[in-house]
């Protein structure tokens, strides 16, 4: 990412930037606003396993595009709507601070897709919170805290492993849906052809797309035609696709 070279810019660490940003902005404008403060932790993480030790001039467009949609599905869980939307907000001005004061413009891109992202963010943040009602996780959502009491007591009694069980774990990529049965395709299987059907309601299935990527533990019972899901660890979007595929 070129920066215009008739203007002499800092070229400083990302993660110094981003704390210049806190100090400036957000203490300045929003001191009191928890929930900027905590959108700016999560971009913090963000950017701290990502771009550690990276310079300003090395980020490229998909900074943004990449923290939408491989970083921010892990929080489906533990953010509100609202407070997704805060987080993408603060997104697009910490972009903006970093074209104003060092001559990067990665806010074109930001704005180019913000709303596509938007979309496709709550997508996610709807089939992740929906889904869990499908799985052996007694926790539905974290935020707020809602629990399954009936999975939970069931998950309390089940010592023991049946031996009619079967277990997979691992990225599956979904390849089709009939109704309410999805069939996934395990996205590192050395044969390219281990597929599974799970099933969920048919008003969920009609939000899933071909290519989304979920990263899950699942079980099938022998005389069974479907597996169930012990536990889902994240949920990605088709637009994720290839660089799951490549990086994951």
């Amino acid at each position: 990412m070129q920066q215009d070279s008739s203007i002499l810019y800092d070229d400083k660490e990302i993660i110094e930037v981003l704390q210049d940003y806190y100090k400036n902005i957000i203490k300045q404008e929003a001191s009191e606003d928890q929930e900027r403060d905590k959108a700016f932790h999560i971009i913090l993480r963000y950017c701290h396993k990502q771009y550690k030790n990276h310079l300003i001039s090395s980020l490229e467009q998909n900074f943004y595009d990449h923290f939408i949609l491989t970083f921010m599905p892990r929080y489906s869980l533990t953010l509100t709507e609202k407070e997704m939307r805060v987080l993408i907000k603060e997104m697009g001005r910490f972009l903006e601070f970093i074209n104003t004061y060092h001559g990067m413009d990665l806010y074109h891109q930001y704005r180019k897709s913000m709303t596509s992202n938007l979309d496709e963010a709550l997508r996610i943040f709807y089939i992740t919170r929906n889904i869990q009602k499908h799985t052996e996780s007694p926790v539905l959502c974290l935020n707020p805290m809602i629990i399954d009491m009936k999975c939970y007591k069931q998950k309390k009694s089940h010592n023991q492993i049946s031996k009619r069980e079967v277990f997979e774990q691992g990225l599956f990529e979904i390849i089709d849906k009939i109704g309410g049965v999805v069939i996934l395709r395990h996205l590192k299987s050395p044969s390219g052809s281990s597929y599974i059907k799970i099933k969920v309601e048919n008003s969920l299935a009609t939000h899933m797309r071909g290519k989304d990527v979920l990263n899950m533990r699942i079980k099938k019972r022998f005389f069974y035609s479907t597996w169930d899901i012990i536990h889902l660890k994240d949920y990605y979007s088709y637009k994720a696709y290839d660089h799951i595929k490549t990086c994951f």
